[in-house]
């Protein structure tokens, strides 16, 4: 088998889970891991502005809140390749900011991918509260390679 084993991890519970995955088939399959934090651009949109009276005010508090998000992906990413380095395995790690589902099939096909691993879409909260959202039917359409989904 060639190729990198993609991770994608948005920080919930469900993707630690796959992540524990994706790092055991990254070092029994001897494969580096990708492991590439998403984080959708419509978190912009999670909140209405009703109850921030100005510009100036409303956009320190975004930016507040991207250093935050910002700053997670980095605690988890880091977390993943210190996992995987710790047992001898090659790891690259990155924070990708778009469209979820466009992001994901792009990765595959930047580098040749063997396996991608996914958090569980059908997680309920609070295991989904770190707001991963994809539609496996539409995007099994757009990966050329198997989907490895982790576990509920």
């Amino acid at each position: 088998m060639n190729g990198q084993i993609l991770f994608i991890t948005d920080g919930s519970p469900s993707a630690d889970a796959a992540g524990q995955m994706a790092t055991e088939m990254s070092l029994s399959l001897k494969l580096p891991l990708r492991a590439v934090f998403i984080l959708d651009e419509g978190w912009k949109n999670f909140l209405g502005d009703e109850w921030i009276n100005t510009s100036s005010t409303r956009m320190r508090f975004y930016h507040w809140f991207e250093d935050g998000l910002h700053k997670h992906s980095e605690e988890v990413l880091a977390e993943v390749a210190e996992k995987v380095k710790g047992n001898g395995g090659q790891v690259e790690t990155e924070l990708k900011i778009g469209k979820t589902e466009k992001l994901i099939g792009e990765l595959t096909v930047e580098n040749e991918t063997a396996i991608l691993v996914l958090p569980n879409p059908h997680v309920t909260a609070p295991a989904a509260t770190a707001g991963l959202r994809y539609n496996l039917h539409s995007l099994a359409k757009k990966v050329k390679c198997p989907i490895y989904i982790g576990p509920k």
